[in-house]
């Protein structure tokens, strides 16, 4: 098995994994000593910031091991700690986790966690070993792995205390054909939630469609069932333009170079028609605040559009598709 380079960051949907960096030691220790409760079942450490730092530059260069900051992408506020070590041929163990009580990080940062294990590392098969009385968490494990009951003679003491561990085994092959969809569609439906919360309002409207003729293309899609609702002429944008609609079809815009624009050029040479989708947010500028926090690059100024009488701007998403934003006015 051949071992990725120490990487810097694993993006998610609404969290992202990135290193953990001798600065984080703060960070790492709030995090660690924030509930008495789950506290008692983490190996202790130093409350020694400098001890914390040396630690972490220490881990930083250790092979085969991997610790992580769990970083909220819309805060940008870290929000828990994960890691993968003990790397041995195609196996290695997870752990180093703990995920603030108010996040809901805790299937995301697994995931990523699990996503860079078997598919960026190869690995077949990832383990954890958890305190027995450790309920809740030992719950979550049963939820997508097999419990391996280790026997009396494993235990680990903690603060005097001595523990019963039970050990976790997730395959590729279980990962792959199971596990990884479930938890995709669970950190989907967080990730809308947290972005219709963020903007209040982020409604689809329709489908730009740059083509050389409005009224040749129109005919076209006419003989899908579509009809014109309204046409209309921005000269701010230099674009002719006609939405249609049809019965349980997107709501299309069909845009053309006004006489001396140029505006829809590159598009047309790249064989783009269908080059953006539009929503309605009630408020451009928080929008936008959001959209850059998640990687979505503004492109254009705002604009005041003709048709709808509303600041509208295009974003870039990082697959290089483009977005309409069209603020909803009351």
């Amino acid at each position: 098995m051949a071992l990725a380079s120490k990487v810097t960051s694993l993006t998610g949907l609404s969290f992202q994994l990135r290193s953990v960096v001798p600065a984080d030691a703060e960070v790492v220790l709030k995090l660690r000593g924030q509930d008495g409760d789950r506290q008692k079942y983490l190996n202790p450490i130093s409350d020694d910031v400098e001890a914390q730092k040396a630690w972490i530059a220490k881990q930083n260069t250790t092979e085969n091991d991997y610790y992580f900051v769990i970083e909220d992408r819309f805060t940008k506020e870290p929000v828990g700690l994960i890691g993968l070590y003990n790397i041995a041929g195609n196996r290695a163990e997870w752990g180093r986790w703990i995920v603030d009580s108010s996040s809901l990080a805790a299937v995301e940062s697994v995931n990523l966690l699990m996503a860079f294990g078997f598919n960026d590392l190869g690995l077949s098969e990832i383990y954890c070993q958890t305190v027995a009385d450790n309920a809740a968490v030992v719950k979550f494990h049963d939820g997508y792995a097999t419990k391996q009951p280790l026997g009396p003679s494993l235990t680990v003491s903690l603060r005097g205390e001595t523990y019963q561990l039970v050990e976790h085994i997730l395959t590729r092959a279980s990962y792959e054909t199971t596990v990884a969809g479930k938890w995709d569609t669970f950190c989907q439906q967080i990730f809308n939630r947290r972005l219709a919360g963020e903007l209040g309002c982020f409604e689809f409207h329709h489908i730009g469609i740059a083509v050389r003729s409005v009224k040749d293309a129109a005919y076209g899609y006419r003989l899908l069932g579509y009809q014109a609702e309204s046409s209309f002429t921005d000269p701010e944008q230099g674009v002719n333009g006609l939405f249609m609609t049809a019965k349980s079809q997107p709501r299309i815009e069909l845009l053309e170079n006004m006489e001396g624009s140029h505006v829809l050029d590159s598009w047309h040479k790249q064989s783009v028609t269908p080059y953006h989708f539009a929503y309605f947010v009630t408020d451009i500028p928080h929008a936008l605040e959001v959209m850059g926090k998640l990687g979505i690059r503004q492109i254009t100024p705002v604009k005041q559009s003709v048709y709808f009488g509303a600041a509208i701007v295009f974003l870039l998403l990082p697959n290089r598709f483009m977005i309409e934003l069209m603020e909803k006015t009351k």
